[in-house]
């Protein structure tokens, strides 16, 4: 559908504060040395929390710097993904805090997954349709947290022209990621608003940081 027949994106409550990162370090230093829990999602209800017991410290020290991830433009939904995040932040961050936590970080990598889309227009419009849409991502991001290792989920909202969007998670692995996406809640609630994309695809990315944290390396892999 042609952008100017487009109406306004229908807002919904889950719409707030999505461009606010869960912690601001510019405005505050973060003591991370008796953090057990984190809000590791725009999602506020603390069945969404990641517990940092479950993993191991190097993915501990990137979970607690992820909480200041964020996009650095509005165009993030089409801007290439190095540069619509703020990831040399967090990867400073991550120096910080592996200093306060005394971790002997080794060489890590992590699998970053990062889905764009456009709604159709009728979906884009419909504030129960998107509503919908948000309950089947609650439910699956509940389903991510439990199976294990997804350490940042963050999505924006369908821009008011296009419609299109952008949704990321940040995992230990890519079978973290495979164990995650193949729950019944997400496979059951893809199929029922499969056919409500106009188009959907799928980036999937690698970030190698050497020992110590000395440097780090992002790149496309699929």
């Amino acid at each position: 559908m042609a952008p100017h027949t487009r109406q306004a994106t229908a807002t919904i409550e889950d719409d707030q504060d999505l461009l606010v990162p869960v912690h601001d370090h510019k405005k505050r230093h973060l003591d991370v040395r008796d953090v057990v829990e984190i809000r590791s999602s725009p999602y506020y209800d603390k069945s969404h929390w990641l517990d940092l017991k479950t993993l191991e410290e190097p993915y501990k020290v990137l979970a607690l710097a992820l909480q200041s991830f964020q996009p650095v433009t509005e165009k993030y939904a089409f801007d290439p993904y190095q540069e619509a995040f703020n990831i040399s932040e967090v990867i400073e961050l991550a120096k910080d805090y592996s200093k306060q936590l005394q971790v002997d970080f080794p060489k890590t990598t992590l699998y970053v997954i990062a889905f764009r889309s456009i709604l159709y227009a009728e979906v884009q419009a419909s504030a129960e349709k998107r509503q919908f849409l948000a309950k089947v991502d609650n439910d699956s991001h509940i389903e991510a947290n439990v199976s294990g290792g997804l350490l940042k989920y963050w999505f924006g909202t369908p821009d008011d022209v296009h419609g299109q969007n952008l949704a990321t998670c940040w995992w230990v692995s890519k079978q973290h990621a495979k164990n995650g996406g193949g729950g019944e809640a997400h496979r059951s609630g893809m199929k029922a608003v499969r056919s409500w994309f106009e188009h959907w695809q799928v980036e999937e990315y690698e970030l190698i940081i050497e020992k110590d944290i000395a440097s780090y390396n992002f790149n496309r892999v699929a």
